[in-house]
């Protein structure tokens, strides 16, 4: 007898880029799905749209309370912070998910965003996980997530004992029960969706099952470069292990030498040339080798390479301060008309 199984796809209109991605991501599921004996129905979830939030901002206004008081825990209190619309679409997509899972009488529900990436090195691992999940009581199983024991025989752990901050979210089981216990959690919104979900987790930590799978399964792709985020206002490619030599090259000194600039061009040209994640992270390092001009111009052309592959660029984005704070130090391209005779001198 075949096992009903749920799939919600969380998807964005504007994010044109992911769509054919999408499909096969979608594929692959289907595959692995009928491997493992489930019967699945397929659900997409588009709205409401940042237009939508923006044409109704003060509905959703009253939905979002940024107290700080009312959380019980110093760190978690520390990532309050404005929600934009695109950070609140997605909050209440994943709501209205919850809304019918919570009504649903089928047992295994699986919610998707449209940046998942299934590569084929993990794909026995995700068909584990799915026959896996059968044989455990659980109310949530993160399949973004994973605790690497390529050694030890395949179980499922804690996630709280790995990770009180959710890294991701964009892939994950939830059970009818728990959905609803989430909801009642989240009647107001203090955190973007991740924190909220880590939040949950963290302060129900004895009282629930959440686990994370002791394989990797499921990347994401805005956490590996294929896309760019269009939810964090800094994202950081904790997935593309080239992104993280950079990001350790930013940390080692507080003024970074010619030779370590050398090696972070060699990883930019040859892992992440033109992809606005690493070009921001370049432009992080020719600053603190005091390359003010290379800085700009780097920042400058990764703006341009943000917008056009559809990735947020906010007033808190920080690639845009850093690159209007790079104005200061480089203003070589305004230097002529300084030297011009002022109107009112």
């Amino acid at each position: 007898m075949k096992d009903n199984i749920n799939i919600y796809i969380i998807t964005t209109d504007n994010l044109k880029l992911r769509f054919n991605n999408l499909k096969e991501q979608i594929s692959r599921i289907k595959v692995l799905l009928d491997m493992c004996n489930y019967d699945y129905t397929f659900h997409q979830i588009n709205n409401p749209t940042h237009k939508n939030i923006e044409e109704e901002i003060d509905k959703y206004k009253e939905k979002v309370d940024l107290n700080r008081d009312v959380i019980n825990d110093d760190e978690f209190k520390n990532l309050i912070e404005p929600i934009n619309s695109n950070q609140l679409s997605n909050i209440m997509k994943h709501i209205k998910v919850l809304e019918l899972i919570k009504k649903s009488n089928t047992k295994y529900n699986f919610i998707i965003e449209d940046d998942i990436l299934i590569i084929n090195e993990f794909t026995n691992h995700l068909k584990n996980l799915m026959d896996d999940i059968k044989k455990i009581n659980y109310d949530l199983v993160f399949t973004c997530l994973g605790v690497n024991e390529e050694a030890k025989e395949n179980r499922f752990l804690k996630s709280f004992q790995y990770f009180k901050f959710l890294m991701c979210k964009s892939s994950y089981f939830i059970t009818p029960t728990c959905a609803e216990k989430l909801l009642k959690f989240m009647e107001k919104i203090r955190f973007i969706y991740k924190i909220n979900l880590s939040y949950f987790i963290w302060e129900n930590r004895y009282t629930i099952e959440s686990y994370v799978y002791n394989k990797n399964t499921i990347l994401e792709g805005s956490k590996i470069g294929l896309y760019t985020s269009s939810l964090n206002n800094n994202n950081y490619l904790y997935q593309n292990n080239e992104y993280i030599k950079l990001s350790q090259i930013i940390g080692k000194n507080d003024y970074i030498s010619d030779e370590d600039v050398k090696k972070a061009e060699g990883i930019y040209n040859n892992s992440g040339k033109n992809n606005p994640d690493f070009q921001h992270s370049l432009g992080l390092i020719y600053y603190k080798n005091k390359n003010y001009k290379k800085a700009k111009e780097i920042l400058i052309e990764c703006i341009i390479n943000m917008k056009n592959s559809e990735g947020l660029i906010s007033r808190n984005s920080e690639l845009l301060n850093n690159c209007i704070n790079m104005h200061q130090f480089d203003q070589s391209d305004i230097e002529d008309a300084l030297k011009e005779k002022g109107i009112y001198s």
